[in-house]
C-alpha cells in the first residue's frame, strides 16, 4: 500500500469533484505504510494517475524508518505516531490519499508559520497549485473553510497541531490564486514576520451600488478581491494575464472610479509591485494607514519583507 501525501497530495486534489468520488474518509486504515520496497509498480501510479520523476517525486508517507522507498523519484516522510481521525482515502486499491487537513498537519512541523498560513489558505481557497498547469494552478472548489479548520484543530493534538494553531489566526476563505494569499498574508502576517499586522480581509466581496452609478457600471453590485468594509479600502489583485485586453483595463478602470467616489481607497496590485521594495511599502504605508497604523520603515524591516515576500511566493 503507498499513502501519497504533501504536495502530491494537494496537488491530486485539484481534480474536480474527488472528495464525491472517493467518499467519506477510511475509518481504520490498517497497513497504510506496508510492505517495505525497494522500487515502486509503475502500473500502480499510471492506475492511481500519479507521477513519479526524478523532477517531480512522489511524496509519500511511511510509518518508519525502516519503511523508506528508496529511489530518486520519491520522497518519504516518516509519520511514526497514530493517525489522526479522517487522515487518509481510498484512491485506488493500491494507493491511499492524504486529506487536506492531514497534509496540513503533516506539513507543518518542517514549515515557518507563514507556510502553514499559506497551506491553509490554499486548501480554503478555489484553487491548487499544479506542475501541470500553464499558470502553475487549476481551480476547484474550497477544500475547507477557516472555520472548520480552527474548530478541528482546536481539539487536534498530535505532531504538528501546534503549529497548523499558531497558523490559522492569519487564514481567511476564498482565495482564487497563490498570488492572491501570498498579497494577503503580506499584510495580515505580524510585524515580527515582515508581515504588517493587520486585521483578516474579506475575499471576493461584494459591494452594493447606489442607483445613481449602477447604469455607469451596468450592474447593481461589483465584487472585489480584498476588502476591509469598516475602513473602506479595496485592493485589487490585477494579474498580467487576465488584465491586459483593453476591454478589461476600461471595465477595471470605471469600477474603481465608480467605488473610490462612494468613498472607497481602491488600489491595484501587480506581480511587479509585490517584487519592487518600494512600491510595496508605498502600499502597504497607504493601506496600514487606514486603519491608524504605522509600519517600520528601517532596513531591517525591509528585508524581513522580502523575505517574507521571497518564502511565500515560493511555496
Amino acid at each position: 500500500m503507498i499513502t501519497v501525501c504533501d504536495i502530491s497530495a494537494l496537488s491530486r486534489w485539484a481534480e474536480k469533484d474527488l472528495a464525491r468520488r472517493l467518499g467519506p474518509p477510511l475509518e481504520q486504515p490498517e497497513g497504510w505504510s506496508l510492505p517495505c520496497a525497494s522500487s515502486l509498480d509503475e502500473s500502480v501510479l499510471r492506475a492511481a494517475r500519479l507521477e513519479a520523476t526524478p523532477a517531480r517525486p512522489l511524496h509519500i508517507l511511511v510509518c518508519a524508518e525502516d519503511r523508506r522507498i528508496r529511489t530518486p523519484v520519491l520522497r518519504n516522510h516518516i509519520w511514526s505516531t497514530p493517525l489522526p481521525a479522517g487522515a487518509l482515502y481510498q484512491l485506488t486499491p493500491e494507493v491511499l490519499l492524504a486529506s487536506p487537513r492531514f497534509c496540513l498537519q503533516q506539513m507543518a512541523p518542517r514549515s515557518s508559520l507563514a507556510r502553514t498560513a499559506s497551506i491553509a489558505t490554499e486548501i480554503c481557497g478555489t484553487y491548487a497549485r499544479s506542475p501541470r498547469s500553464p499558470e502553475g494552478f487549476f481551480r476547484r472548489a474550497p477544500l475547507d473553510t477557516a472555520r472548520d479548520l480552527r474548530t478541528y484543530f482546536d481539539a487536534a493534538r498530535g505532531y504538528g497541531a501546534g503549529r497548523v494553531r499558531e497558523a490559522l489566526p492569519y487564514v481567511v476563505d476564498g482565495s482564487r490564486s497563490p498570488m492572491e494569499t501570498v498579497l494577503v498574508l503580506a499584510l495580515v502576517l505580524p510585524v515580527e514576520l515582515g508581515g504588517c499586522g493587520l486585521p483578516l480581509p474579506a475575499l471576493n466581496q461584494r459591494v452594493e451600488i447606489p442607483p445613481e452609478l449602477q447604469l455607469a457600471l451596468g450592474k447593481p453590485y461589483v465584487t472585489v478581491d480584498i476588502c476591509w468594509p469598516g475602513t473602506r479600502t479595496i485592493l485589487e489583485y490585477d494579474s498580467y494575464r487576465w488584465h491586459t485586453a483593453p476591454r478589461a483595463l476600461d471595465s477595471d478602470a470605471s469600477r474603481s472610479e465608480g467605488l473610490r467616489d462612494l468613498g472607497w481607497m481602491v488600489r491595484s496590485v501587480t506581480d511587479g509591485l509585490l517584487e519592487d521594495d518600494a512600491a510595496l511599502r508605498l502600499l502597504t504605508d497607504r493601506v496600514a494607514a487606514r486603519f491608524g497604523r504605522s509600519l517600520p520603515h528601517d532596513d531591517d524591516f525591509i528585508l524581513l519583507r522580502r523575505s517574507l515576500v521571497n518564502e511565500l511566493m515560493r511555496v
